[in-house]
């Protein structure tokens, strides 16, 4: 199937008639580290990682060549056909990207409304790009708006601060565009959701990951810089049961220096929207490895909403779960066959929905358990 490159400019209005339903399918954002340029990349080892999603954003895209390589490994693998949604090149003469959707026929369908922002000031080197999906799973208007973009590095944090500062009036901008639809904005920010930058986006949504760290370092099964992130509405929030960095290297048994030179310095991060559900082989980053699973609490509690969570709470305020983790020793017990699922103290208790909800963020089962 043919690349399909859109470099709409006009604001698209009125794509959304009324209010979205839950969109069903699995998500990501992956910064792909120059994709299409030189020929170390290994397109088969990213697509080992990204065909456990229905769609991913991928930022640092370098030329067409480089998406539909992917396309091309993605369809491969899985024996499905996939698409390549794909901006305008944007930043300075001397160096310029792409942002891109990947995305699997069978399970996302593209919509309307693919459009680069109208970065009127100028703030942005490469203005975020976005478009309207539709769940091929679910009900007729399970449609959701998906947003990347790359955030300037420069030579300090304060050169980041202007594009992050204008966030607010992106996401402001994007209801606008996308009236009624799920709104989530991902890619690589540069900076960690806890800056003092990211307080006019703060007001509108929250993030998806709060702790732990998304990018390799040179020592296996370290990460640092939590810099990968997903912004959700705070008003209109999707339905997700569960997010995380995913620990790629050790998904197809590889060094990070190997994988940094062949795959990406990055780590993606994944989640489910609304019922789909991740396989089990995706494997998320561990707390001993230097990067904790995130944490997605913020409002979901006020949506009414499956809260997903890796911390435990004060024994009064639990309430029990089929599953309980020991966020200490990383064990978890069912509450039938297992002795020690009332044993667990209070401050390091954990409750689970499922051992696969458990197993997602990195618990084993315990030994003693029949």
């Amino acid at each position: 199937m043919k690349s399909v490159v859109w470099s709409v400019v006009l604001v698209v209005c009125s794509i959304v008639s009324g209010g979205a339903s839950a969109a069903d399918a699995r998500v990501a954002t992956w910064n792909l580290m120059r994709l299409g340029n030189g020929a170390e990349k290994s397109y088969a080892a990213v697509a080992a990682i990204a065909a456990n999603v229905d769609i991913v954003a991928v930022q640092e895209v370098m030329n067409d060549k480089g998406l539909n390589d992917l396309k091309a490994a993605l369809e491969a693998r899985t024996k499905e056909s996939w698409s390549v949604l794909a901006s305008d090149p944007a930043g300075s003469r001397a160096y310029q990207e792409s942002y891109g959707f990947v995305y699997r026929d069978s399970a996302v369908e593209y919509v309307e409304g693919a459009v680069s922002y109208l970065d009127r000031k100028n703030i942005f080197m490469r203005p975020p790009f976005s478009a309207l999906f539709k769940s091929k799973n679910g009900a007729a208007n399970d449609v959701f708006a998906l947003s990347t973009v790359h955030i300037i590095y420069g030579k300090s944090a304060a050169d980041r601060t202007p594009e992050l500062a204008e966030l607010g009036n992106y996401w402001t901008w994007l209801e606008q565009v996308y009236p009624g639809a799920k709104l989530m904005l991902m890619g690589d920010f540069n900076m960690p959701p806890t800056d003092d930058a990211f307080v006019a986006l703060k007001q509108h949504a929250m993030p998806l990951i709060i702790s732990g760290a998304s990018t390799l370092s040179a020592t296996d099964g370290r990460y640092a810089n939590l810099y990968d992130q997903v912004w959700v509405s705070k008003a209109n929030p999707p339905k997700i049961t569960s997010a995380g960095i995913v620990d790629y290297p050790k998904m197809i048994g590889w060094s990070h220096e190997k994988s940094r030179q062949h795959v990406s310095d990055h780590a993606p991060v994944m989640f489910q929207l609304g019922s789909a559900q991740l396989a089990s082989t995706v494997q998320f980053v561990r707390p001993e490895s230097g990067a904790k699973m995130a944490i997605f609490k913020n409002s979901l509690k006020a949506a009414n909403q499956p809260l997903y969570a890796t911390t435990a709470e004060p024994s009064a305020r639990s309430v029990a779960r089929p599953v309980r983790g020991n966020q200490s020793s990383h064990v978890y017990h069912r509450a039938t066959g297992c002795p020690f699922y009332d044993r667990i103290s209070a401050k390091n208790r954990v409750e689970f929905e499922s051992e696969a909800a458990a197993q997602a963020q990195g618990y084993r089962l315990a030994g003693n358990c029949n």
